[in-house]
């Protein structure tokens, strides 16, 4: 007999996969401006050249500044009654563009990216998103910098990963 889980919240499974959902809440909780948020999730170059582009999957590197995000592991907790606990595991990418690449001043907006996600990540409130207990830092690594052997202070392409994990219930009801 096959098992129908759902997230007792919802009466039924989330409708759209963790990383639409959470790219979501990441830009409609943006509150810095250097660099802003767009109009839209992913903006027009031509239109909004100097705003952030969220995305869920990987970055394209077609724009200055991204924050992109993929799910990674999923692993229930515990069982208690007829639900389990489970906990995703989430990258978000924040990447930047330097303009000027052989530019000696120090780029702000990649560390404003980074504390603006962990800002976001820390003020969470249970259930904020229906369904989802708590989003919290994954507690092995919260947040890395992306560099190679060859990095100088002068390249042009900057990362950080913030690894963030998504707690949820879901129960059997079949």
């Amino acid at each position: 007999m096959p098992v129908t889980w759902v997230v007792p919240e919802l009466n039924a499974d989330f409708s759209q996969d963790f990383e639409d959902i959470i790219i979501q809440y990441i830009y409609d909780n943006w509150s810095i401006s250097n660099p802003g948020k767009g109009t839209v999730l992913k903006p027009n170059n031509e239109i909004e050249p100097d705003k952030v582009s969220f995305k869920p999957g990987f970055p394209d590197f077609f724009k200055p500044y991204e924050v992109a995000i993929v799910q990674t592991r999923t692993t229930p907790l515990e069982k208690i009654g007829g639900k389990w606990m489970f906990v995703t595991g989430l990258d978000v990418m924040v990447r930047m563009k330097r303009i000027e690449k052989d530019g000696i001043a120090y780029d702000i907006q990649l560390e404003n990216m980074e504390v603006e996600i962990q800002r976001i990540v820390e003020n969470y409130i249970p259930n904020s998103i229906v369904g989802i207990k708590d989003l919290i830092y994954d507690d092995n690594v919260s947040t890395e910098k992306v560099y190679g052997a060859r990095d100088t202070w002068a390249k042009s392409d900057w990362r950080t990963v913030v690894h963030i994990k998504v707690f949820y219930e879901k129960e059997d009801v079949s």
